[in-house]
Parts: structure tokens; sequence; C-alpha cells
């Protein structure tokens, strides 16, 4: 068999040519099934994916068989190949047993490389250090496919425990369908980035489709690239119509994998909804799933309705809301329903099973709380779990009892599989946050101005009206900034939000030039660039003091390392309000934060103020009824801000704060009365969360990958610096250096900064956080198992038990099945690869003489010689491998079986573990055991027909030492 480039001229593509992808061997054989102007799409059968590829630069090669080699088709049958002809740019071959011959087209889609070979006989001999950072990588990469921790690890996240748990139980769902509900500041978006991150690295979903309120879009792409690595494509009006105007009958969703798009794009644009929807995603994504509203009357709005139709479409769907059940059962219900609407059929069932599963509730509280069951929670245990009370006699004084009780508890939960909860009260960890009033005299100059009687927006938000910076001259909040960042926190670090761009400016500026303040300024009208140079800026121990950020600076950015925050003014909405308090009083802040709030006494600054921290309270604390309280009062309230500060006026505003303060203490009892314990016990179940994260932080601990990395770089001439802060500093690769193994690295024309620190890499986003799963390793992984980095070497062996002048050969291979990712089933290999050590002799010495043995003895040999060597013992060398490749062969038959066993059992176990869930709590879908089934015995088959890969091959000469 041959094996030719495929990118040289377009004109070389036809329908039913067979190609092997250089970046993805484990896709199998594939075969072209369309060709248009620029690019060729292959299909991969044996693995079920599809790729396009650009013409002219297609990493494609040709399969070409040869007279006498042995080939297979689709059914499976054997042949020699006794013939080639082309046939409009396609193969037949001429085969023994079979008249017609066989078209390429019906070749079986694993087959056997010998490209390792090929190279070396035809002179293409790599450096010796390639050859051994090569076997490392293999080695690394097989280590880590089973790795329990993969899809997690990559993230720069934190290590916090109901975070990881949620991803972990639902990453490894295959289409999971949930509703994230954390109270807000536990960390949503990190829990759906980890998922879908997880989701994605593993090959559960390629397709995947986020709706959000047009105003999160940016946040949302911005927190998946800069956590997760994951570019989305940002799906607006603009972007939709140059896709149309390019190619009118383009299906624009079908131009992306991953799409980030508004609910209003699709609901105002009927012909873009139904692409979506014929375009089809493996997982869904609906944030702010709170505003999906229904009734049993009337049924759902718009955006219901729009998440619904997609819902019903797409095997995996996460909702996430903060507040589940703030709206009432009834939308609580129908979230749910979108989820499974089969099981949430009836509103009433589901009220009356919430209400019956009270009971269990209260017996669970009292084992979570590890207190002693009295004889009446016994009896009502052992009858919801079918067990004899004897059976249960010594529950209180047996841990592993009560463990075993509570868990049966867990998964006979209602809502449990489909509904995570975290509350701050349950997780922890907290310190709370204060609010710090400063009243501030009214300016003669503002007495009958627009900022005391002026609209509501004139009146709040005042310096817009100016925005060549007029304002500043007599608004007494600057010079008490000034004083006060001078004084009291003079040694704090500072955030201060802002409502515009343009005050943030006027504010810096004077700040910076006339108050010699250091100072970063953070807004919309800054490219990412700059973002992230000011927000490193503000990181750094000895940088700006203060970070002034724009409303934008409550989005997507966290600043756990300071503890000051400025609110310059206070926004209309209590959820913006608390986005900005997010910033910082979120999981994983270490110390109380304090609230800075200057306003203006006798105008609406001060009447805003008093309102939302009386009747609200969200100066204090998070105040999960806020918007709702809001809501209900704005009418009466929205005049009294804005009218003028009269008696009566203020006499007015009291009365509704004390109203409005009866009714948010109203709701915040009715939710702690039906605070679900159970729920929360079952988002982060405590011991399996703390191995989890114990596991993480082991893995940080032990961090090789820095001399890895270092080792790579060096063999790979990729000049790098370490700075005095621990960060790396790749240099731009030169075009004299680049070759055809590093140029496929996602290294761009600045270089790249980067970290291993998982803290460093918190503070500062400008950094790539550096981990196995980063695309720079990622792309290190595969240039080590789809090119030809490294794969061939010659060398000589300094040994006195070795004749002088023998040629020994050692020969790697890689085993592998065809077959979905998301079975993962080289985790099930009990070897990856297989290294045969052979004599010249044809003696296989590869269990007495392993390659850790002979590493000390090897010294390099230069080109011209190694090539010399090929050439005079190219036939024995050539023998010698088909001996290797014979000896490897004979293990797969081992291999296979121990690896079915593996896969089986696991899988085994886990579709019983559903099943005896489904006897017990009707959340688990027949449709997702049906599905594991399935895959099940899809993997079996696959791994009935592994493939022997030849990967590397190293001839050592035996010299005197």
């Amino acid at each position: 068999m041959t094996i030719s480039a495929a990118a040289l001229h377009s004109t070389q593509f036809a329908v039913g040519q067979r190609y092997l992808s250089d970046t993805e061997s484990e896709l199998g054989l594939g075969v072209v099934i369309d060709v248009d102007d620029r690019c060729v799409h292959i299909l991969f059968p044996q693995s079920e994916e599809t790729r396009v590829y650009a013409q002219n630069s297609a990493p494609l090669s040709r399969v070409v068989f040869k007279v006498g080699d042995s080939i297979s088709d689709q059914s499976g049958n054997s042949y020699t190949v006794t013939g080639v002809e082309e046939v409009m740019g396609v193969l037949k071959y001429s085969v023994d047993g079979n008249d017609k011959g066989i078209m390429e087209t019906r070749l079986a889609a694993n087959i056997t490389l010998a490209k390792p070979l090929e190279r070396l006989l035809a002179g293409r001999i790599e450096r010796g250090d390639w050859y051994e950072l090569r076997q490392d990588l293999l080695r690394m990469q097989a280590a880590l496919a089973g790795h329990p921790l993969k899809g997690l690890m990559g993230a720069r996240v934190d290590i916090i425990e109901h975070q990881l748990y949620i991803a972990h139980e639902v990453g490894k769902r295959i289409a999971p369908r949930v509703l994230l509900a954390d109270e807000v500041g536990l960390g949503k978006t990190i829990e759906a980035g980890l998922i879908i991150h997880q989701q994605l690295l593993t090959g559960k979903a390629t397709r995947v489709l986020i709706l959000v309120p047009d105003s999160l879009q940016y946040q949302w792409m911005i927190e998946l690239r800069r956590r997760f690595n994951l570019n989305f494509a940002l799906f607006d009006l603009v972007r939709t119509a140059a896709i149309k105007e390019h190619d009118p009958e383009q299906n624009v969703f079908l131009t992306e994998q991953c799409i980030i798009a508004g609910m209003d794009l699709l609901l105002d644009h009927h012909d873009l909804y139904e692409q979506a929807m014929d375009a089809g995603f493996d997982l869904l994504v609906v944030d702010e799933a709170h505003h999906l509203h229904w009734d049993e009357a009337q049924g759902g709005n718009d955006k219901y309705d729009l998440v619904a139709d997609f819902a019903e479409e797409t095997p995996g769907v996460m909702l996430l809301t903060a507040t589940p059940e703030q709206l009432g059962a009834q939308s609580h219900f129908a979230r749910l329903r979108l989820l499974d609407a089969n099981r949430f059929d009836d509103l009433d069932d589901f009220i009356a099973s919430q209400d019956a599963f009270a009971e269990t509730a209260a017996v669970a509280g009292v084992l979570i709380e590890d207190k002693p069951l009295s004889q009446g929670q016994i009896s009502a245990l052992s009858h919801l779990l079918g067990m004899d009370d004897s059976e249960l006699a010594s529950i209180n004084d047996d841990d592993k009892l009560r463990t075993y009780a509570l868990n049966e508890l867990l998964d006979r939960h209602g809502t449990g599989r489909v509904l995570y909860r975290n509350t701050r009260e349950s997780v922890q960890g907290f310190y709370g946050r204060r609010s710090e009033p400063h009243p501030l005299p009214l300016p003669e100059s503002w007495v009958g101005s627009y900022q005391t009687t002026g609209k509501l927006r004139e009146q709040l938000w005042g310096e817009e009206n100016q925005p060549d910076g007029g304002w500043l001259e007599d608004d007494p909040r600057v010079p008490w900034l000034i004083d006060t960042l001078k004084g009291a926190l003079k040694h704090d670090k500072v955030l201060l939000i802002a409502r515009s761009g343009a005050t943030v400016e006027s504010l810096e500026a004077v700040l910076r030039l006339h108050a010699g303040i250091k100072t970063a300024i953070f807004t919309e009208q800054m490219s990412l660039l700059e973002r992230d140079q000011a927000a490193a800026f503000f990181a750094d121990r000895e940088g700006a003091q203060i970070l002034l950020c724009s409303e934008i600076g409550s989005e997507g950015r966290n600043f756990q390392f300071a503890s000051q925050l400025i609110l310059w003014d206070l926004p209309a909405n209590p959820d913006t309000l608390e986005q900005r308090i997010g910033r910082l009083d979120r999981i994983g802040q270490t110390q109380q934060i304090t609230l800075h709030v200057p306003y203006v006494e006798g105008t609406a600054q001060e009447r805003l103020y008093l309102w939302y921290a009386d009747a609200l309270n969200i100066f204090n604390q998070i105040s999960p009824t806020a918007q709702t309280v809001q809501e209900q009062f704005i009418v009466d309230l929205k005049p009294l801000l804005e009218g003028a500060d009269t008696p009566d006026n203020r006499i007015a505003l009291e009365q509704l704060i004390e109203e409005a303060q009866a009714t948010r203490l109203g709701l915040e009892a009715q939710l702690q009365a039906g605070r679900d314990r159970l729920l929360e016990y079952n988002s982060c179940r405590p011991r399996v969360a703390s191995r989890i994260a114990a596991a993480m932080h082991d893995f940080d601990d032990k961090n090789l990958l820095p001399q890895f990395v270092e080792r790579f770089l060096a063999s790979a001439n990729i000049d790098h610096s370490v700075q005095r802060d621990g960060s790396w500093i790749l240099a731009p690769i030169d075009s004299a250096q680049a070759n055809e193994y590093i140029e496929g690295l996602p290294l761009d024309e600045e270089g790249m900064t980067l970290t291993f620190d998982r803290q460093q890499a918190l503070m500062r986003e400008d950094m790539d956080f550096v981990t196995h799963e980063h695309p720079l390793m990622r792309a290190i992984y595969e240039m080590a198992s789809a090119s030809t980095f490294g794969n061939t070497a010659v060398a000589m062996l300094k040994s006195a038990a070795v004749p002088q002048g023998m040629v020994l050969l050692e020969v790697n291979f890689r085993i592998e099945a065809i077959a979905p990712k998301l079975l993962n089933l080289p985790a099930m290999l009990p070897k990856q690869h297989l290294r045969v050590f052979i004599s010249e002799q044809g003696g296989d010495l590869s269990e007495r003489i392993s390659s850790e043995m002979i590493l000390p003895h090897i010294e390099r040999l230069d080109k011209n010689r190694a090539r010399q060597v090929v050439k005079v013992r190219g036939e024995v060398i050539e023998s010698r491998y088909h001996d290797a490749e014979r000896i490897a062969q004979a293990q797969l038959a081992d291999i296979s079986h121990t690896a079915k066993e593996r896969f089986g059992q696991q899988w085994s176990r886990e579709i019983k573990r559903l099943q005896h869930l489904q006897s017990i709590n009707p959340n688990v879908r027949p449709e997702e055991i049906e599905r594991l089934e399935q895959l099940q015995a899809q993997g079996m088959q696959a791994l009935e027909q592994l493939s022997l890969v030849p990967d590397s091959i190293r001839v050592l000469v035996a010299v005197k030492p």
C-alpha cells in the first residue's frame, strides 16, 4: 500500500475516493462524498463523523493499495490485490476471488498503515530527541484517556466543590437534561461551562446552541473563551445577514458548530428560527430561564414556546435560573416540563407529589444534620425504603447504614436527577458584605436644576447630560472619591462601577491627571486585549489602585482579590445592582466586602438608596425576592423617586418602604419554609464532591507539565522565557524556524503568555492557563499521534553484550478502536501502545530489555551515517519490521478480550444502576437507558475489530562502549 499527499490540485478530488485524516487518524478510512469549488467533504463511516476541508490545505492522505496488498471490503471479506486501474478518478482493484473487482468506495473503514517503515526506508529520519519526546507524549496521552478528571482539569476556574460535583455528575451523562438553579454568586455559568467543555471534549456533543437574552450574549462568549478555551460564534442579525448575502441558500446555523444567539433574534425572524431548527443541535443551553412563563390555562409566552420547540428536538437541554420556584409552583413545573414532558405532564400531580415528599425530606434532614432518628422517624424511613424496622434498628450508631439510607432517599428524590440547586447557606464559605453610605450635601448649583427637578433618568444619572465632563466641577462625589482613595482606602484595591462609559472616562482622567492616583479603565468601547491589559494592571500588586468600570464591568469578570466596591451610581434594576455586587461577593472571595454608596442628599439618588437599603435589603445580603418586590411596587415607587424632596413625599416613601419590607420578609419566609434540604444535599453530595476537589488539588500539586512543555519547546526550537512572577512568554515563531510540525500549534504572531498556576490564571486573564486540555497541549498531543513527528530514528547503542555492527529494531504500535469519541474506548484498553524490541536474528527482546534500560546507552548518529545504515541494511530492517508486526498482531486478541470485559462491566453496571434508579425515580428516562444499551453494543463490536497502527520505528546499531 502507498500513501500520497492529497492537497496537490483541487481536480484530484473525486466522489468515492478514500482518504485518511493526517490529524485525526482515529476517524478511520474516509470517503469523498462531495466536492465543490473550494471544499471537499469527507465521510468517515466507522466513526460516524463528517469533515469539510479546504481543497488547497486539506490534511489528508490518499490511500492506494498495490499489487500483493491485502484489502477488506465493507462486508469483512479479505482479498489480495492483483491489479489497479483508475475509473473516473476512482480506483478499481482487481482481486483474487472476485471477478468484478472491488471499487475503492467499498473498502472497509478500518485499515492498517505502515508509514514509519516507508519513511525510514525513504531516508526520512527524524531527530533522536523527537523520537523520545513522541513516546512520552503518547504515554501521557494514554494516561489521560481514562483519567477521572477528564473534561474538568482544563478550565480556568477555582477548585470549588459544589461546582465540580454538578459538572462531574451532569457532564458524564449522554444528552443531559437538567435545570441548574444555584443562587446568585454560586457560579451557574461556570457549572454550565464545565459541562459544555466536558461534553465537547469527550464527544458527547459536537453541536451546541446557547440561547440567552441579548444583553448576555457577549458575556457568555467571553466567559466560554477565557475560562474554557471554547470559541463560540455569536450570531446576531448582522452576522446572519452577511452569511445569507454571501450564499442565500446557505443555512446560516450550519456554518458553525457552537453558537450563541439571542432569543429575540429567533423570535423576530421566523426564517432564522426555521434554519436553527433544521440545523439540529446535540445540546441546548438556555440562560435566565425564569423568563420562560407558562400557565395551565393560557400556555406559554413566546420565549417559553420557542424553547419548548428546541427542547423537543434537541437530545440534551440545560436551563439556568437563580429563582426556580420564585414565580410559584406552576412556573417551576413549566420549566421541568421542558426537560421531560412525559414525566411532568400534569400540574396537579406534580404539586401532590411535592407535598407527599415532605415526609421524605424531613427524615433526610435529620440524616443530613447527623442527628439521631426517633423511633417514629425510623419507622417512616423503613416504610420509605421498603425495609423492616429491625434492619434499621442500629442506624443511629452505624455511619455506613446512615449513608446508605441517605443515598437511597436521594435516589428517590422527586426532582433530584433533573434539578440542582445550591444555596449560600448550604455551600458556606461566604464572608458577607456590608454597606457604607456616604451622604453628601446638596450643591447650591443643583437646586432647581435637572439634578433635582428633571426626569428620573436626569436626576439619577445627570452626568450623562454633559458628556464633555462639565459636571465634574460641582458634583460633590468627585472630591469625596479623591479624598477616599487618598485616605481610608489608600492601601486597598478598589473597584468602581458606574452606568456610563463616558462617566468612567471623565472620572479616570481626573483621578490620574489631577489627583495622581494609579488607575485602570474598563469600558465597552475598549478592545478585548485592552480590557485584558487593564484587568491585569489592576490585579498586579504594584499596578492600579482603582479599576473604573462601566456597566459592562459587572458582567463576566470577577475581581475576588479586591474587597472594596464603590457604587458611583445606582441602577434602576435590582438584578443589575446584584450583578455589580456579585463581581466581588461571590464564591472564592476571601474577606468581607464593603459597598461604598455616595449619594447627594435631597435627591433621587438618596431616595433610591433608601429603597434598596431598607425595602429590599440588597446591600447587606443577597435578596432573591428583590426583583419580585420591586416589580410589585414599581408603579407607586417611581413618582416618589422622581418627585420633589418634600415632607409629604418623604412620609409617603417611608410608608411604601415599610409595606415593601413586610412583603419581602413574607416572601423570604415562604422561600425558607419551602427550602428543600434534600435537594441541596443531592446538588453537592459532600463525600463525592470532596474527593473530586482533592483529586484536582493533587493533580495541581503534582503538575509535571512545566518540565514537559520546556522540553518540547527546546526540541521544537521555540524561544521562551520565564518571568519573575513564574509566567512564561513564548516568542512568535520565526518563519525560518517553522516546520510542518509546529505550524499547526495555536501560537499567533504575537506569541503567547502562559501560566501553569491556577491562582495566577484566575487573577490574570490575559495569560493562557495551560493544562493538559488547553488547545496548545491538545495540538501537541495531536501532532504526536497523527503526524510524522519523531516517528523514525536511527542511533547507536553502546553495549559490550551485543556484537558490534548488529542491528536492533524498536517498533512501536498504537492500538485503535474505530468508534464514536464519546465511548472513550482507549480508556478500556489494557495497553494503548505496544513496543516490540527485536534483534537482527528475529529474537523478541521486548520483555527482557525495556526502553528505560537502553536509554542511557544510546548515542546520536548524524543523518548522513543514519541514511547509510538504512541503505545498507534496508532488507534486514524491513524483514525484522514485519516480524515485529506479527509479534504485535498476536497480542491483539488478548487485548481485545480484556477491553471487552472492562467495557462490558462498566457499561452494564451503569445500565443496571439506571434501571434500578428508574424503578424508584421516574426522572430516569427510558430513552436514556436505551441509548446506553445501543452504545454498549456499538462499543463491544468496535473492540472486536481493533486496529494495529504502526506508530514509530527506531533502528539501533550496536557499537563498543
